[in-house]
């Protein structure tokens, strides 16, 4: 939202940000969390392209769809998460990324 107006999403690339509202403890309060989009991780399936997004703030990390909408699946997001930190690892020239 920017001055009231709701902007149609666009596909998120990297270094877009995403800001997340989590709750505080207690429940009462939220804090925002920038994160960072550093990483499009495209499903061989065709399942779809996800968005891997880091805070350095909180080191934390949260996947979200192509167009920056968290994922409700909490298993599909490990996943990607997971293969994502595995790829990211690989030494050059392994032919992963």
């Amino acid at each position: 939202m920017h001055n009231g107006v709701h902007h149609t999403a666009q596909r998120v690339e990297l270094g877009d940000r995403i800001v997340v509202a989590s709750p505080l403890a207690g429940g009462r309060q939220t804090r925002e969390l920038d994160f960072e989009v550093v990483g499009i991780v495209a499903e061989e399936n065709d399942a779809g392209e996800f968005a891997v997004c880091y805070c350095a703030s909180a080191d934390e990390f949260i996947v979200s769809d192509a167009f920056g909408a968290l994922l409700d699946d909490e298993r599909l997001a490990q996943e990607i998460l997971d293969d994502f930190l595995a790829h990211s690892h690989d030494p050059p020239g392994t032919g992963r990324s």
